[in-house]
């Protein structure tokens, strides 16, 4: 007869704990409210979080429960091998007794304090492997409940590591837009007005018959086009800046990922060719178009991947973005799903859209020209 699992923990401190997880605006007092929540509710004498790279070393380490002095005599941290390696490889949680009988165990740091009982869960972000948490050194074993505690925590740090990427993302993305408005309302309006007071100047002068008047006027007027010259350089750097920091690879990653976030259906994007920095507007239009149909293929068509695919020659770029759903009526749907919406877009950056869904999936090819046009 199994014995019931007693049940140590109280259910509104482990909540108050994953709130303070998901509440943190910055990664690095993310990483430390995580390890302290999970010390504090475990009960264990060491914890610690490893950030792992995408080839599943340990990039960064931190930890809690060792002294300065402790810390400071241990050799090279973990790398990321042995029952690490199997935590973020695998994506498996760990929990033993005595982690030198584990298979995976490949010894400590020198100077390292004894470790006995051991628990590790994964820590993952927008769908990838961020991570590892684990606790060790309690007086009793660990438990069943002790591990759905920690996955608890591993699951609201992940959550919160997400919103801290996405919230930067979105950072950047306003930046960039802020800077491109800023250039737009300049040329619209100040340029404009200024463009139109040097005008009357130069009429005024033209009308007077006073030399002196002529002479202030026709200077004020040279003025005039000297500020308006200054506020186009302007613009010319702040789109500059826009097209540089604006790479279409970084932003369809970007948006690839926040689309997919939500779903367990993999999303692999492609690109072949130099893809060039896009102005503003034209970037937009291309975001616009992926976004759209990577999101009714992850939304509607009941499909197990999706793909991204960016292909650039010297005078176009040629985008697709593919399911293997269940299709659609593109016809008697052309004004929903956003169709209207890709087909605009496209003919507005001069190129054309189409579109071809069957019982084995769905099509959207996109031909944008990338020279002036």
């Amino acid at each position: 007869m199994v014995e019931p699992v007693e049940h140590r923990y109280d259910p509104l401190a482990v909540i108050a704990k994953v709130s303070s997880i998901v509440e943190q605006a910055e990664l690095q007092e993310l990483i430390e409210v995580t390890i302290e929540a999970a010390v504090d509710l475990t009960g264990a004498r060491y914890g610690a979080l490893g950030v792992t790279n995408e080839h599943g070393r340990l990039v960064a380490f931190h930890h809690k429960g060792l002294t300065a002095n402790e810390a400071g005599r241990i050799g090279d941290e973990p790398s990321g091998r042995g029952v690490l390696g199997d935590i973020s490889s695998h994506g498996v949680s760990v929990r033993t007794d005595d982690i030198t009988s584990h298979a995976a165990y490949t010894g400590i740091p020198d100077h390292h304090p004894e470790i006995s009982s051991f628990l590790g869960v994964p820590i993952t972000a927008g769908g990838k492997t961020f991570g590892n948490l684990y606790v060790t050194n309690r007086d009793d074993p660990f438990a069943e409940d002790d591990e759905v505690v920690m996955a608890s925590l591993a699951v609201a740090a992940g959550a919160g590591i997400n919103a801290i990427r996405m919230s930067h993302e979105l950072r950047d993305r306003a930046l960039v837009e802020d800077r491109a408005r800023i250039a737009r309302d300049v040329h619209d309006s100040i340029i404009q007005s200024l463009f139109a007071v040097g005008l009357g100047l130069q009429s005024q002068a033209q009308k007077s018959d006073d030399p002196e008047v002529q002479a202030s006027l026709y200077a004020s007027s040279s003025a005039v086009d000297a500020a308006i010259g200054d506020l186009r350089r302007l613009i010319h750097d702040l789109h500059e800046d826009v097209a540089t920091r604006a790479s279409l690879s970084e932003e369809v990653d970007a948006l690839v990922m926040r689309l997919s976030s939500p779903h367990e259906i993999p999303v692999d994007v492609a690109f072949r060719g130099d893809v060039p920095a896009l102005g503003d507007e034209l970037l937009d239009d291309v975001l616009q178009i992926i976004r759209e149909a990577t999101s009714n293929a992850l939304r509607h068509a009941g499909a197990t991947s999706v793909r991204v695919a960016i292909v650039v020659d010297e005078r176009s770029m040629y985008m697709t973005i593919s399911d293997d759903g269940e299709g659609f009526d593109v016809p008697a749907t052309s004004d929903g799903l956003g169709l209207a919406n890709m087909r605009t877009r496209a003919k507005r950056a001069g190129g054309e859209l189409d579109i071809v869904s069957s019982e084995s999936g769905t099509l959207v090819e996109a031909r944008i020209p990338v020279v002036a046009r």
